[in-house]
């Protein structure tokens, strides 16, 4: 028994059950422990849900500073993304569980750092590290709880409202039905991406006039 075998657990759980049916009591049946047993590796609940989001985040993989800034950017928050589908029952703790240890605070610095290399400002790279990270974890999180602003096509049935009242919705018709969030996601991902982009080279060329 330790520590990390205790919060591995618990995302394994919560992965196959739920968060909602998370209980120390539970948690230590899963072990072959007694719930308090387990207080000699976790002081509380609080404590157990912050290390459940310190395993996720060291499951974050992103690639090494060497890779130019936009592949690392990309590629970072695409990982990120990946952790909502890989553990959709235990993701939505990043809500209000910020991380409180040096995985979480390790990742912040590294997008940073990548972001202030490339050519940012001090406030620019952090207005550009929350944007991103907005985006892509309001994405992810409308993946696995559903798009709660956006009709439900297949319900709704598009191509059965009128096209003089409703034109943009009939004309989407089916594609209301099926989405590409890969698709999708890379499209707002661009957009951040080529704004950040096109800032730089106008920053760039600032500094270069005499």
């Amino acid at each position: 028994m330790s520590r990390r075998r205790v919060l591995e657990e618990a995302v394994r759980f919560v992965d196959r059950e739920g968060l909602e049916a998370l209980t120390m009591r539970k948690l230590g049946a899963e072990l072959g422990v007694e719930a308090m047993s387990l207080y000699n590796h976790i002081p509380n609940k609080g404590a157990l849900l912050d290390g459940m989001v310190e395993v996720l985040l060291g499951e974050l993989e992103i690639p090494a500073r060497s890779r130019d800034w936009e592949v690392r950017i990309r590629e970072g928050y695409r990982a990120f993304r990946r952790l909502a589908h890989e553990h959709p029952n235990v993701f939505p703790l990043l809500v209000n569980r910020p991380p409180v240890t040096m995985d979480g605070v390790w990742l912040v610095e590294e997008v940073l750092q990548t972001l202030r290399e490339a050519g940012f400002g001090r406030e620019e790279a952090l207005h550009a590290f929350r944007s991103l990270s907005s985006y892509t974890f309001g994405y992810a999180m409308a993946e696995i709880r559903g798009f709660a602003l956006e009709p439900d096509g297949s319900r709704l049935g598009a191509r059965r409202l009128s096209p003089e009242e409703f034109p943009n919705l009939y004309e989407l018709g089916s594609q209301l039905e099926r989405v590409d969030h890969d698709a999708e996601f890379e499209f707002g991902l661009d957009l951040l991406l080529s704004g950040l982009r096109d800032r730089l080279q106008g920053n760039l060329r600032g500094r270069q006039r005499p």
